[in-house]
């Protein structure tokens, strides 16, 4: 009976990735500025170093900024929703500032710090910057005005665009081939998307490519579940033998649709901490205006079914 709540999880992840295809991103963010109030401040020396080990990137943490052209940053516990947040980009700029910089700063959300170890309040979530992300959101020398207290910024979602990275999944130290054990975590996740289900599968020998718009087959796909206090790590306890692929649905608003690799992801002799490369890219956005979600560090508001 455990297995029936699932069932119709799954069921409804269908009929959901039925629905049209989220629109592609372009230059003009669809997402406006969040009218409610915010702050930033450069990360405290208390706070540690942000090293991506709360969203589990670890050194994949800088390679991301870099290759997306973002700053990594931390948020506080309420914007970071138990890991929700982790990879998701954000354009920050500070408000009625003559040292502000017009566009401010692009930044992707890689680790949380303690409201203890933050400066200043908003309702609308708190981010902690590096220097240079600091540096950055201000005009060129003027950081130093801004930088001995928190300032009130602008903010909203944008997409992630990686220039030569596809999406990609590490296997989480926690795996196990002996105990058929597998946890997944997804690097490089373009777009202004969400990811709903997971599901992985046997590779059949010598497949090869990828479809992006496929459908269910008659493979046997094994679903993935995530613990509500880990919910980027996908996981299943009865992983199939041999080299592995994958497919999920991808969520953008209210549409949503299956990407799938039919080649190989995993190989066969897959090592927990290793990352590989799916082969696929993500540029999806929100179909519809981004809401007042977008704009929440909670799940409350008229929007809430919309991406945030």
């Amino acid at each position: 009976m455990a297995a029936l709540p699932q069932l119709l999880l799954t069921l409804l992840i269908l009929l959901l990735a039925s629905t049209p295809a989220a629109r592609a991103s372009s230059v003009t963010y669809r997402c406006g500025w969040c009218p409610r109030r915010s702050t930033a401040s450069i990360l405290p020396p208390g706070a540690g170093a942000l090293t991506g080990a709360a969203c589990g990137y670890g050194g994949q943490a800088a390679e991301m900024a870099v290759d997306g052209g973002f700053h990594i940053a931390a948020v506080s516990a309420g914007f970071f929703r138990g890991g929700q947040a982790c990879g998701a980009c954000y354009q920050l700029r500070c408000r009625s500032r003559s040292a502000c910089a017009k566009d401010g700063v692009k930044i992707v959300v890689v680790g949380e710090v303690a409201d203890t170890n933050m400066t200043g309040g908003g309702a609308g979530g708190r981010f902690l910057l590096t220097k240079d992300a600091f540096a950055a959101m201000t005009m060129p020398d003027r950081a130093a005005e801004l930088a001995d207290a928190a300032v009130d910024v602008d903010f909203r979602r944008i997409p992630c665009a990686y220039k030569s990275k596809n999406l990609a999944v590490k296997v989480e130290e926690t795996s196990s081939r002996d105990r058929g054990y597998l946890a997944l975590r997804y690097l490089y996740q373009g777009g202004q998307t969400d990811i709903a289900a997971v599901e992985v599968a046997q590779a059949v020998t010598g497949s090869s490519g990828t479809n992006n718009e496929a459908a269910p087959s008659q493979t046997t796909w094994q679903y993935m579940t995530r613990r509500e206090a880990s919910p980027s790590v996908w996981r299943t306890s009865r992983v199939p033998a041999g080299p592995l692929r994958l497919r999920l649905v991808v969520t953008a608003g209210s549409s949503g649709k299956w990407l799938r690799t039919d080649g190989a992801v995993l190989p066969a002799e897959w090592q927990p901490g290793a990352v590989y490369d799916t082969g696929l890219r993500i540029t999806d956005v929100a179909a519809n205006t981004c809401g007042g979600a977008s704009c929440s560090s909670t799940d409350e508001g008229d929007d809430a079914e919309q991406l945030r």
